[in-house]
């Protein structure tokens, strides 16, 4: 006599995991730690003032004061942009039962604003994108954060040169000699394991504690530097 088993049976419930799991990296740095300013126009300007430099300033007691020349603050400007991601659910999709959402408009309009902030994070440091005013039928872009920057250090001649410790410093020291009080360095995924072998070089000592797990990464890289 034949055993009956599960390859027999018709009607069987499916088993499915009541969640959805996402895949797709979702950091955004720069999107989330840039300020937010409302605007009322298609583009927005800002102004930049820097002081003369430094030098001798020695005058002679009871002299009169030589005039100095003022130096006129600088006009900056970027345009707006406008991000979008249409979806279209049907009523029937949205009432029907399904696994890992209760309303499917609800599951692709959650994806749907996560891909915007991954657009605008590409956007501002993802990709050298030129300012474009744009017309009735052209799309309006902003500049990219590097094209705002005026004074580049780059890793080498070569854009495929690798990161070095000693171009990452240069770049915190143009950055202040320019201005910038930087604080956060923000780095590509493929230059993460470069960082992390920091701690490896000459010289360096590094504490781990009594734990038996040893973590191969950087979160806060500390420069610390004297004025005398």
């Amino acid at each position: 006599m034949a055993t009956y088993t599960t390859y027999d049976q018709v009607g069987k419930k499916e088993s499915v995991a009541d969640i959805i799991s996402d895949i797709t990296p979702f950091d955004t740095p720069a999107f989330t730690m840039f300020k937010n300013e409302k605007v009322t126009a298609r583009t927005f300007s800002w102004l930049e003032d820097s002081l003369a430099s430094a030098g001798a300033n020695a005058a002679v007691e009871g002299a009169d004061a030589t005039m100095a020349t003022l130096i006129d603050a600088v006009e900056r400007t970027n345009n707006t942009q406008i991000l979008t991601k249409g979806f279209q659910v049907s009523a029937t999709a949205d009432a029907i039962g399904t696994y890992g959402r209760a309303k499917e408009t609800a599951h692709q309009l959650a994806k749907a604003l996560k891909e915007i902030k991954r657009d605008a994070e590409y956007a501002m440091v993802g990709v050298d994108q030129a300012a474009v005013a744009g017309s009735g039928g052209v799309a309006r872009q902003m500049a990219s954060v590097i094209n705002q920057i005026t004074t580049a250090v780059d890793a080498g001649a070569n854009p495929t040169d690798a990161l070095t410790e000693a171009k990452l410093l240069q770049a915190g020291e143009t950055a202040y000699n320019n201005g910038s009080d930087v604080d956060t360095l923000m780095i590509k995924p493929g230059d993460a394991q470069i960082v992390a072998g920091f701690s490896a070089s000459a010289g360096r000592n590094r504490e781990i504690a009594q734990g038996k797990t040893l973590v191969n990464a950087i979160d806060l890289y500390v420069d610390v530097a004297s004025v005398h």
